[in-house]
């Protein structure tokens, strides 16, 4: 039966990829990717590795599943971080049927639970930045160039302080229709974003701190995101498997 599970789990995989994160031009760390789409109600999950070298020397890893419905809403995340012998894992599932979000934080030492109420329409924050905007798709576009998006993130690291909160962040688009920019040597088209901590301005303020991030057309997965003071984010390569290869 495992054989046979793992198997059509690689039928159903649907892209791959890899990103290097650089600040100021010195890598230092790394992330991995694999999408699978299930056929029969076109959900798709999101499974990520981040790897990253601390000061202490020791390794960091996180892994992320993320699971989504056709809605683009996620129905269920795990994030998992090992640092040394410190383990913690925590998990977002979503209930449809109420509109609450059921978190567990789960250590050597403790397990603590929360019951969150949510809104039909929401995003999960994680470290994975392939599934950062992942939100762009759950509703339409609005014709102003600018959409209103309920992230739900946590603060909790290696021990639980409080239950994850809701931030609502803006999202701009800054042009209307995809555009080539060349990473690495190869041309990419995407769409050019920029991301606000903030919802009550109808402007535009260049000087506001925020993010930039270039969204390709593949299932919203990025191609590089920036904060503009010298910490990118960027892929290193993306592997359509349902079509073609994209480097």
């Amino acid at each position: 039966m495992a054989n046979s599970d793992n198997s059509k789990k690689k039928e159903n995989k649907i892209y791959r990829g890899a990103y290097k994160y650089m600040r100021n031009s010195n890598i230092y760390c790394e992330e991995t990717f694999e999408v699978f789409k299930d056929k029969a109600d076109s959900s798709m999950l999101f499974q990520s590795q981040i790897m990253s070298r601390v000061a202490t020397g020791e390794l960091l890893n996180i892994s992320v599943d993320f699971k989504i419905n056709k809605d683009y809403i996620p129905t269920l995340v795990v994030i998992n971080k090992v640092l040394g012998n410190n383990n913690v894992v925590e998990t977002y599932s979503f209930n449809s049927k109420n509109n609450t979000i059921n978190y567990t934080f789960e250590s050597a030492t403790e397990t603590e639970k929360a019951v969150l109420n949510t809104t039909p329409k929401f995003s999960i924050s994680t470290p994975a930045v392939c599934t950062s905007m992942l939100h762009l798709r759950s509703k339409k576009f609005d014709s102003t160039g600018k959409n209103i998006y309920n992230v739900l993130s946590s603060s909790n690291q290696w021990s639980y302080e409080e239950e994850p909160a809701f931030n609502a962040i803006t999202i701009r688009r800054m042009n209307q229709a995809s555009e080539t920019k060349t990473i690495d040597g190869s041309n990419v088209q995407g769409v050019d974003y920029k991301i606000e901590q903030k919802e009550d301005s109808d402007e535009y303020d260049k000087d506001t701190p925020n993010l930039r991030c270039f969204v390709s057309q593949y299932v919203t997965i990025p191609y590089f995101l920036e904060d503009g003071k010298g910490t990118k984010v960027e892929i290193k390569y993306l592997n359509n498997l349902s079509e073609r290869e994209l480097d």
